[in-house]
C-alpha cells in the first residue's frame, strides 16, 4: 500500500482534511438538532395530553423504523420537486446539505426521544411534585428539575446514540453533494475515483471514524462517571 502517494500527497490530503472537518460539522449540527427535537418529542411523550403522547408515538415509530438511506434520498431528490411545485422557484443553493442534516437529525432524534422518555419516567414523581409546591411553572420544572436528572440517568445510552450519529454521517456518500460538502468517506471515494486506489483513502477514513468514536466514548464515559458520582453524593 502506498499511503504517501494516495493519502498524504496533495491535493488528496487536503481533500481528506476538509472531509474530516465536514464530518465534525455534520456531527455537531445533527447532534444539536437531534437533542432539541428529541427533548421536545420526549416532553410530548411524557405529557398528560393524550394527543401529545399520540404525536410523540407516531413520530418515534415513523423515524425510528424508516430506513435512513431512503429518507435521505427522498429529502434530497424529492423535496426540490415539491418545493418547485409549491412555490414555482428553484431550490436554494446549499439546501442539499441542510436536508442531509435534517434527515440525520430526524432519525437520531427518534431514538433520543425514547432514551429521554425512559429517563424521565424513571424519576420519582415526588421530585416534580416538590417543584410544583415551590411554585415552579411546568416548563421550568422540566428544564430545571426533570431534564437534568433524567440526563444523568440516561447519559451512557445517550452518548452511545450520539456516537452512532457521528458514524451515520458517512451515509452522505450516497448523496450528490457538492465537493465542499463531502465528508471524509465521500472524499475518500473521490480520491479512489481519480486514482483507482480504494484501500488507502478508505482505510484513512475508517481510522478517522474509529478515532472519533473512541474519543467520544472516553468523553461520554467520563461524563457518566461524574454524573454517577453526583447521584451518589445527593443520596
Amino acid at each position: 500500500m502506498n499511503f504517501r502517494e494516495y493519502v498524504f500527497a496533495e491535493p488528496y490530503f487536503g481533500w481528506l482534511c476538509a472531509g474530516v472537518q465536514m464530518t465534525l460539522l455534520i456531527t455537531a449540527l445533527t447532534t444539536i438538532l437531534s437533542l432539541v427535537l428529541g427533548a421536545v418529542v420526549a416532553a410530548f411523550a411524557t405529557s398528560s395530553s393524550r394527543t401529545g403522547r399520540l404525536v410523540a408515538k407516531t413520530y418515534v415509530s415513523l423515524f425510528r423504523n424508516l430506513p435512513l438511506v431512503p429518507l435521505l434520498l427522498f429529502l434530497v431528490f424529492a423535496m426540490p420537486g415539491v418545493f418547485r411545485f409549491l412555490t414555482g422557484r428553484r431550490f436554494p443553493v446549499g439546501m442539499d446539505f441542510l436536508l442531509l442534516v435534517l434527515g440525520l437529525s430526524l432519525n437520531t432524534s427518534a431514538y433520543i426521544a425514547e432514551i429521554l422518555r425512559s429517563g424521565i419516567q424513571a424519576l420519582p414523581a415526588e421530585h416534580a411534585f416538590a417543584a410544583r409546591v415551590l411554585g415552579l411553572k411546568p416548563l421550568a420544572i422540566r428544564i430545571s428539575v426533570v431534564y437534568p436528572q433524567a440526563l444523568r440517568i440516561v447519559l451512557p445510552a445517550l452518548g452511545t446514540r450520539l456516537i452512532h450519529n457521528m458514524k451515520n454521517s458517512a451515509i452522505a456518500l450516497v448523496l450528490p453533494l457538492p465537493l465542499e460538502y463531502m465528508e471524509v468517506v465521500g472524499q475518500a471515494g473521490r480520491i479512489a475515483g481519480q486514482t483507482f486506489a480504494w484501500a488507502e483513502p478508505l482505510l484513512f477514513a475508517a481510522a478517522v471514524h474509529l478515532s472519533l468514536a473512541i474519543l467520544f466514548s472516553l468523553i461520554v464515559n467520563k461524563l457518566a462517571r461524574e454524573a454517577q458520582r453526583k447521584i451518589e453524593v445527593s443520596r
